[in-house]
């Protein structure tokens, strides 16, 4: 087995392939890429059994043959390593070479790695690609960490007239994106773990055109610009977290996205180990303040000029957790809905409706 390629080429394949690694995994050849030539066609593949990646190349060939490398290695010189690049197995060492740099790497017994699943093109669904990259961004950050509900970790994907949703929580906030959805028809309930859509969202970045998906029961797949990409599908339910969303409200707060954002910024200075920060709704003074206090520091308030529609609102929310829903918001003005005290408050881009937010309040 012996190729030709440059750095940079197999460089960067590589190290989208590695992110799909373990990198102290209890099968040890999960920690490997496995690199694959046939003809001029040389694949790099990599899992950790819940999602993984082919990425295929073309090169100069000679010789067939199949080698698993410890992915952080081979990365590693990759990474510093610049130009022309020659790669020969010899016997259980792997060499590469370059006009100023060269390297010898064990190789790792391949037999157990994983073949990548396969998902049947019966059932697809078809969508920008850049839309998907932001339905998964404006809501990832909201799936659980905690394994103790395995679907509150995943990123739940479904369609439906014309339109892709993306919803993720963790139970004390939630995000749901939605966008255009091609070719119309639905989509049922498919449950991404967050981390494997993450990855997802990094293989579609810079994808201009649409982007085809395979799905089944179990597993999730798709295939752009020389990289195969599969992941496993959650086997459970997600709540049903439409009856959870408010259908109407008793007061009505806009502020500019901007000045929000710094007065939330500003306010972590003094936050205590809760990040709680109490919102005011004020209709008199038109405004939203804003308090931070914390014993050991301090105390701050921060007034927002805002449009108020409805009465007086004083609620306790994680600061942290107001900050986040602002990423998925790309508009001037933000809104805000509540109820009054003790119940969630919904936020929403002035100018957009495909985005919302819901942040539970702190009882404490």
């Amino acid at each position: 087995m012996k190729f030709e390629t440059t750095t940079e080429q197999l460089g960067g394949a590589a190290a989208t392939a590695a992110r799909f690694s373990e990198r102290r995994p209890n099968l040890p050849v999960l920690a490997t890429l496995l690199l694959a030539l046939k003809g001029n066609g040389l694949t790099i593949r990599a899992t950790n059994l819940e999602c993984g990646v082919e990425v295929t190349l073309t090169v100069k060939g000679q010789g067939d043959g199949t080698v698993a490398v410890p992915a952080h290695v081979v990365t590693g010189f990759l990474g510093n390593a610049r130009g022309k690049l020659m790669v020969a197995l010899e016997g259980e060492v792997l060499k590469l070479k370059t006009e100023r740099a060269s390297a010898t790497i064990k190789t790792v017994p391949h037999a157990d790695f994983p073949v990548l699943p396969r998902v049947s093109a019966t059932t697809s669904f078809v969508v920008k690609a850049g839309d998907l990259v932001r339905a998964i961004r404006s809501v990832a950050y909201c799936a659980s960490l905690s394994a103790v509900k395995p679907e509150l970790q995943s990123v739940l994907l479904y369609g439906e007239a014309g339109k892709l949703t993306a919803v993720a929580t963790d139970s004390f906030r939630l995000a749901e994106k939605t966008v255009p959805l091609k070719k119309g028809g639905s989509v049922p309930q498919l449950l991404i773990p967050a981390r494997n859509a993450a990855e997802l969202m990094k293989i579609l970045e810079g994808e201009g055109g649409d982007v085809e998906l395979y799905y089944n029961e179990h597993q999730l797949s798709t295939q752009v610009e020389g990289v195969y990409y599969t992941s496993r599908l959650l086997d459970g339910a997600f709540p049903n977290y439409k009856q959870i969303i408010p259908k109407k409200f008793e007061t009505e707060a806009m502020v500019l996205r901007d000045d929000f954002s710094q007065a939330l910024k500003a306010l972590s200075v003094f936050a205590d180990k809760f990040s709680q920060v109490l919102l005011a709704v004020e209709p008199k003074h038109k405004a939203v303040q804003l308090t931070s206090r914390n014993p050991d520091v301090g105390e701050q308030v921060s007034t927002v000029k805002a449009t108020v529609d409805g009465g007086q609102v004083n609620v306790s929310f994680n600061g942290r957790y107001l900050a986040d829903s602002l990423q998925a918001i790309g508009g001037a003005s933000v809104r805000l809905y509540s109820n009054g005290p003790g119940k969630a408050m919904l936020i929403k881009d002035a100018g957009d409706d495909s985005f919302l937010y819901l942040a539970m309040p702190m009882n404490r």
